[in-house]
């Protein structure tokens, strides 16, 4: 994978799950990793599945195995799991974008890491291993296109072919597994497989970074294999202090290798060393491997890329009623909603209003209030006939507790979360295909409406945004903006209601609409409680 971020080309996708596809960063054996941002504009890498192997079960039970092993696995100078789909057409999993070169990439435009750099990389990686095996995960793929150079610190990824120590993991029989000269010597006999062997695969990376040279050379598989069993490793440059660990660890017996965790203390000893050689540390203060890489990790940052999305295509479109059309099509909240429904204003915040200068949604006491004070005006109406059933009512479920009414913020926005539980993906599911994908293409809702989650403020949000408009316009121009605006509330509102009536344990009572004409300027234009028919009169 690359920090390079590259054109998207034809056939890309635009979504990946819930995530705007904006380039790419690179394409392996296993599939494409393309650039994506969630619905807070966070940076991510987002790795699909080639489709041939999508078709193969073998293969989609050992990436099933992937996901779950990585989701294991956290510590430092290590690249989280983000998000995962493994049961999609073709499966994919995200991580957070780390920006950098690759130390494969680093050493053949820079040449070898010298000095505290040198140090610091050994110590990360080390750590990174040690948090890898104590979570009872073998990386098996440790080399220099796995290892990010990112601005404060070395960064391990690529969990493509880890492997449990459990004995649960998939594996293809008579498959070797990883890349020549990166392969223990134990594998290559009889296909063995443990921490061990990442120790080793450890050592030859920490040679190679030190000196800019492959410890067994290069040629043929069949070449470095036989040097790799059999021939001693040319570590001729190594610095006197890391030269002892790295002899150790490409030990040809694996029992005469140090663990993980034993090399990332040494390592962090010899950072320790080089912080402290003039000022002792006092006894007994620890100073986390983190820190201790940070402060000897001088690597310039490369130019971070901007990455642009397309503008949407305008196209002025009535939206609201098509919506209607649609929610009423699958059921959303019934014909009463539409045969009643009237505009209110006081019920839509303007959008010129900022976050935080919303009317409060009223409640059901003071709409109450307001019916019946209408009645009086209107004069009595034509009574119902007797055998007319009531609205039926969402009751709030019991998962639900807020009572406040408060008006939402830009903060619990900012904390909402994608879709992660069965209920959301469903629900996010259901909300773009009965209410989004009907206008993919037209101006804001395109394909950058996002529904994301905050649990604590038990509130969905729906994002939509940004649009182009020509010099001096901005959105509060647009004619179409009052119809997206209450599509998306219909929409949403419809979704969070229908989860009110079939689920209990459903604990998102208010739907949040937040425009965002750019990733900064998030605004709060209208939202509303959702623990009633009514409130999804829009």
């Amino acid at each position: 994978m690359s920090s390079r971020l590259q054109s998207a080309q034809p056939g890309d996708p635009r979504r990946i799950g819930p995530y705007r596809v904006v380039g790419r960063l690179g394409t392996g054996g296993m599939g494409t990793v393309y650039a994506a941002l969630d619905a807070a504009g966070s940076r991510l890498a987002v790795k699909v599945v080639h489709s041939p192997l999508a078709g193969d079960e073998e293969f989609r039970a050992r990436f099933r195995r992937e996901v779950q092993l990585s989701r294991r696995v956290s510590g430092p100078s290590l690249v989280p799991l983000y998000d995962a789909d493994t049961e999609s057409a073709t499966p994919w999993l995200a991580t957070p974008f780390v920006p950098g070169p690759t130390l494969s990439r680093y050493l053949a435009e820079s040449g070898p890491l010298t000095g505290g750099r040198l140090h610091a990389l050994a110590a990360g990686t080390a750590a990174a291993l040690a948090a890898i095996h104590a979570a009872g995960v073998v990386h098996r793929d440790v080399k220099p296109q796995n290892v990010i150079l990112a601005p404060d610190g070395p960064r391990m990824l690529d969990f493509g072919i880890a492997h449990a120590l459990d004995g649960t993991a998939v594996t293809r029989t008579g498959v070797m597994t990883g890349t020549p000269g990166w392969i223990s010597p134990e594998h290559y006999r009889t296909g063995a497989v443990g921490p061990a062997g990442d120790i080793f695969a450890w050592g030859a990376l920490v040679a190679n970074a030190a000196t800019g040279r492959l410890p067994f050379g290069t040629g043929a598989p069949e070449a470095v294999a036989f040097r790799v069993m059999s021939g001693a490793p040319d570590l001729d440059g190594v610095p006197d202090g890391l030269l002892p660990l790295i002899e150790m660890a490409l030990a040809k017996d694996p029992t005469n290798r140090p663990t993980a965790a034993e090399l990332a203390d040494s390592c962090t000893e010899l950072l320790s060393t080089q912080i402290t050689a003039a000022r002792p540390r006092e006894s007994g203060q620890q100073t986390l491997i983190s820190d201790l890489v940070t402060a000897h990790w001088d690597l310039p940052p490369e130019n971070d890329p901007t990455w642009q999305t397309p503008a949407p295509h305008r196209r002025r479109t009535k939206l609201y009623g098509a919506v209607i059309a649609v929610a009423l099509a699958v059921g959303g909240i019934g014909g009463a909603v539409a045969a009643t429904y009237k505009p209110n204003s006081s019920r839509t915040p303007n959008a010129t209003k900022p976050a935080g200068q919303l009317q409060p949604r009223p409640t059901q006491k003071t709409a109450a209030a307001d019916k019946a004070n209408s009645e009086r005006q209107q004069g009595p109406k034509p009574s119902a006939p007797e055998t007319a059933a009531p609205s039926p009512q969402a009751a709030p479920s019991p998962a639900y507790t807020r009572s406040d009414y408060a008006e939402p913020t830009v903060a619990e926005w900012v904390s909402a979360r994608v879709p992660v539980t069965p209920a959301e993906k469903a629900a996010s599911q259901r909300f773009r295909r009965d209410s989004v994908q009907p206008f993919e293409g037209s101006a804001f809702a395109a394909e950058s409406v996002t529904l994301t989650f905050n649990p604590q403020a038990q509130t969905m949000f729906v994002t939509f945004g940004p649009n182009s408009y020509p010099e001096g316009q901005t959105y509060e121009d647009d004619p179409d903006w009052i119809d997206t605006m209450r599509s998306l509330m219909f929409g949403s509102c419809s979704e969070a209601q229908q989860r009110f009536r079939d689920d209990i344990t459903w604990p998102y009572g208010r739907v949040v609409i937040v425009y965002r004409e750019s990733m900064a300027s998030p605004t709060v234009v209208d939202y509303r409680e959702v623990t009633h028919t009514d409130s999804c009169r829009v």
